[in-house]
């Protein structure tokens, strides 16, 4: 019988440009989002504000040849031998018109609905729709199951409005759209989930492999009491909009212990929160999982055993720093030295080290945290990040003091780290005496192994003469073709790639003298240094990755720019 309910005959989006209540552009924007996020098209225009209820709800009733619900006198609602709870996640409503069994509701796409009714009535039965609003009203004074959720007002929050809005969180479908979302992020490996604010409404997208990817668009009634439930959950200020806070949320979520670092973000249509999601046990902290070069893992090695100094991590944010860092501390806790960290945040608890969080909003900031570092008599120190004069100069007077300290810059590559240490107001006779050693790197996706084909075609994109040269022709390139196991993408993980700048005599005797940038890179190709480019490119030799791939993280850097 339900088959007979879904004769559509015309596509409810050519239906509705037809009817003069849809652009062909806005249109086209929608189907864009379709394959990326699991809702209709029509919850998806009306969630972008392209359409109204009333003009999508007219639209269905004509696709599918559907009455619109009107009451009229006679209309006897009958009682449904169905669990409470079946009747608050589906919504309809049965009623006795004359001789005719009448099935009102506003989804069409709820199949169970249709199974529901046929085995309650075991007879015919015809669909009228209605909007939502006048759906649940229904339901709240005929079965007596209420709302689930009503639209919360953006304004200026009082203490009602802050009531109102706890109330809205504690919801059980609110609580079951934010448990979804993130078990979804978990399941498509997401790093980071983002949830925007824009005029036409909230847009949540997942970073996956460093990309960001739309996922579903919440429906308006729900999106206030989204972000309010996930600020419940990071102990965060919900009737605070006006300035960013920070939180955090420890779930266990399919047997999955996860740490959920929550932010907030005001901007001109409410808030923006960024959830970024560290699962526990899920990172392996060993160097040979980073992906390193050979040559380049054994010269790392080596470097981090050096007694002092200083070792520098570069590279943008979400480049992997942090976890190459824990590697290396890793590598070298022996249980015979000690080693002490100042993060922000720290992001993963490494065992026999003491790990310390940075809270400039009660005076700990890296400087302070790392002035009392020191007197605690560490072996070993990583600072999550040099930022000012005040961190570098402690950490280069601690690394002269004995100690080998770790740290990391946002920078483009490992010469640009020597600048910046001068830009920050480091002497350059200090940098020449404590650096040890830079290494720079990115994070490329990798090719899903399920679906590697070669790539048909020669290489299409233009490359300088040196590069070139380098890379030969003689060498096949691979792509994925996009599958289930990569959600058809055709990449499935990341693998780093690298350059490592070990500080030589020649290099300190140039810091020391002050030549230009220019002149510090000559100096390191004259003793072998490789750029991060050659080693991009050696990966997709090897069939690891793409060619597009290492050109679009290695752009803008100054060694092997194409």
């Amino acid at each position: 019988m339900t088959s007979v309910f879904f004769e559509k005959k015309e596509k409810i989006g050519e239906l509705l440009v037809r009817r003069g209540k849809l652009q062909p552009n806005q249109l086209e924007r929608a189907l864009s989002h379709l394959e990326t996020v699991p809702q209709s098209l029509g919850e998806i225009l009306m969630s972008l504000g392209f359409v109204s209820e009333e003009d999508l709800l007219a639209g269905l009733a004509e696709q599918f040849s559907f009455d619109i619900y009107s009451p009229e006198p006679d209309d006897e609602f009958l009682s449904l031998d169905i669990s409470p709870l079946f009747h608050r996640e589906h919504h309809f409503a049965l009623i006795r018109r004359g001789d005719k069994n009448i099935l009102i509701l506003n989804d069409t796409k709820d199949g169970d609905i249709f199974s529901a009714v046929e085995i309650l009535l075991s007879e015919p039965f015809e669909v009228q729709l209605t909007l939502e609003a006048t759906l649940k009203k229904i339901m709240d004074e005929e079965y007596e199951l209420g709302s689930d959720v009503e639209a919360a007002d953006d304004s200026l929050i009082d203490e009602s409005d802050i009531d109102r809005l706890k109330d809205m969180a504690s919801e059980a479908p609110v609580i079951k759209y934010v448990n979804t979302l993130i078990d979804t992020a978990l399941n498509r490996r997401a790093s980071d989930i983002h949830i925007e604010s824009f005029e036409e409404g909230q847009l949540i997208r997942f970073r996956i492999d460093g990309i960001l990817h739309d996922y579903e668009i919440p429906p308006i009634s729900m999106q206030a009491a989204i972000i309010s439930r996930i600020k419940l959950l990071a102990t965060l200020d919900i009737a605070e909009r006006r300035i960013p806070q920070d939180g955090k949320i420890s779930l266990r979520i399919s047997g999955h212990e996860v740490d959920l670092r929550v932010s907030t973000m005001p901007t001109i249509y409410g808030e923006g929160v960024v959830i970024r999601i560290l699962e526990k046990g899920s990172i392996i902290l060993e160097l040979s999982h980073l992906g390193m070069a050979t040559e380049i893992e054994k010269k790392f090695r080596n470097l981090i055993m050096v007694p002092n100094g200083i070792i520098l991590v570069t590279g943008p944010t979400g480049s992997g720093k942090t976890t190459t860092l824990y590697c290396a501390l890793n590598q070298i806790n022996s249980g015979n030295n000690k080693i002490i960290t100042l993060e922000d945040p720290v992001e993963y608890q490494l065992h026999g080290i003491n790990q310390i969080q940075v809270h400039p909003e009660i005076g700990l900031t890296f400087a302070k945290g790392l002035r009392s570092i020191v007197r605690q008599d560490p072996d070993i120190i990583m600072v999550g990040e040099i930022r000012d004069f005040d961190t570098a100069e402690i950490a280069v007077q601690s690394s002269l003091t004995g100690h080998l300290v770790f740290s990391t810059l946002h920078t483009n590559d490992a010469i640009s780290a020597v600048t910046r240490m001068i830009d920050i107001g480091v002497e350059r006779f200090l940098i020449a005496s404590s650096l040890r050693g830079i290494l720079a790197q990115r994070l490329v996706r990798r090719i899903c192994p399920d679906c590697r084909v070669v790539m048909p075609g020669a290489l299409d994109v233009h490359l300088s003469k040196d590069i070139m040269q380098a890379a030969g022709s003689d060498f096949e390139m691979f792509v994925g073709e996009g599958c289930s196991h990569c959600s058809s993408t055709g990449y499935s993980g990341r693998i780093g790639i690298y350059e490592l700048l070990n500080m030589s005599q020649g290099l300190s005797r140039g810091i020391s003298q002050g030549v230009n940038q220019d002149v510090l890179e000559k100096i390191a190709e004259d003793e072998g240094f490789q750029p991060m480019f050659m080693d991009g490119l050696n990966k997709v030799k090897e069939g690891k990755t793409t060619l597009s791939e290492v050109i679009r993280v290695c752009r803008g850097v100054t060694h092997g720019s194409v």
